[in-house]
This record gives structure tokens, sequence and C-alpha cells, in this order.
């Protein structure tokens, strides 16, 4: 029987991955929420950390549906969150030190980012390729079938903010040539959006 130390080792070694492409763990959105919170959960578990557990269950996770609830609540045209799902629990993966991204912003590089968020920065459409040109590579990335997540992480851990970029639109085989800039989010999940983004608000502006 393998003990709990390599249990350990390898939910450590599979998260990556996991955070990656949610979709070949947790099959659904539903289902990636069930994963990564069961995950994260029992590695708080293992090493006696129950108390910052609950911590993150009233703030980064919170609500009557979890994370997911933070998503759902805002009632857009979005048919699934499963890359967005994974992008929360990486960073929460990382406040805990489970997770360590590809890269950190220095203070410097993130007051940076943070100033290139005004209100000018939202009057036009971006392209991955002149986000990643203007801020570098992200700290992590997440896939979905029609959604790419670029997260930028600081050091010390804290909050992230997150790209979400569209790789297609919904119920249609095309794909762009280079993934168009949907949304960010800072605080609360909730999604800041950009004039492409026009297609995913139209029922909640009827309605």
């Amino acid at each position: 029987m393998q003990s709990m130390e390599a249990f350990r080792n390898r939910q450590l070694e599979t998260l990556p991955e996991a955070l990656k492409r949610p979709v070949m763990f947790g099959g659904n959105t539903h289902g990636a929420v069930l994963w990564f919170y069961l995950l994260l959960r029992d590695l708080c578990w293992i090493d006696e950390r129950e108390h910052e557990w609950n911590v993150f269950l009233e703030t980064d996770l919170r609500g009557s549906r979890g994370v997911l609830g933070q998503f759902e609540y805002q009632q857009f045209q979005i048919p699934d969150y499963i890359a967005e799902i994974a992008s929360v629990y990486a960073q929460v993966a990382h406040k805990l030190g489970y997770f360590q991204p590809e890269r950190v912003l220095h203070p410097a590089e993130w007051k940076s980012l943070q100033s290139l968020l005004s209100a000018d920065f939202f009057e036009r459409d971006w392209t991955q390729t002149e986000i990643y040109d203007r801020l570098g590579p992200p700290s992590c990335e997440h896939f979905s079938s029609e959604t790419r997540v670029a997260c930028y992480a600081p050091e010390p851990a804290a909050d992230w903010i997150f790209f979400d970029f569209s790789q297609r639109l919904p119920d249609s085989s095309d794909w762009f040539e280079t993934p168009i800039l949907r949304d960010i989010r800072r605080k609360d999940n909730r999604l800041e959006f950009f004039p492409f983004a026009d297609w995913c608000q139209k029922e909640t502006e009827e309605s």
C-alpha cells in the first residue's frame, strides 16, 4: 500500500496539468469544481491546514454555489466556465504554496500591469498576441474548448489578474487566428468586458 506521503506527492504532481487542461480531469465545469475542491481540501487535511482551507471557502471560493456561482450569477451568455474555474483554483493553490506559476511579476511589473488597466484600455479589442507582446508571457494558462485564460500573478502570492480570451464563438466551428480578449477579472471574478464581448451580454441587456 502506498503511503500518505506518496499520495500527497502524486496529487501535487498531477495538479499543474489538471489546472492547465481541466476538462481532462473534471470532464465539465461541475466536475472540475469538485475535482479541484477535493484535491486542495485533501492536501490541506494531510498538512493539517484545515483552518487555512476554511478561510478560502469564505474568501476566494465563497458563495452558495462556491466559485461557480460567482460566474453563473452574473448571468452572461457564456457556455461554460471550466477554464475560468481552473484559474481561480490555481490562484488558491498558489496562495497555499501547492502550485508555482512559471512566471511571477515583481512589484514594478505588477504596478505597470495595474496602471495599464485604465478606462482607455477597455475601449478597444485586443488579441492574445498583442497582450503577450505588451505584458510578457503569463504566469500560467488554462484551456477549454472555447476559452483560454491567461493569469498574471504577483509575488508575494496575492490576488491575480485574469485575462479571458475567446478562441472561437459559441456553436461555431471556426477558430480565430489568434484568441480575442473577452474580459478581465480582478475582484470577485467580476467580468469586465471589451467591445468584442457584445455577444455574451445581449440577454442580460434585453432582460
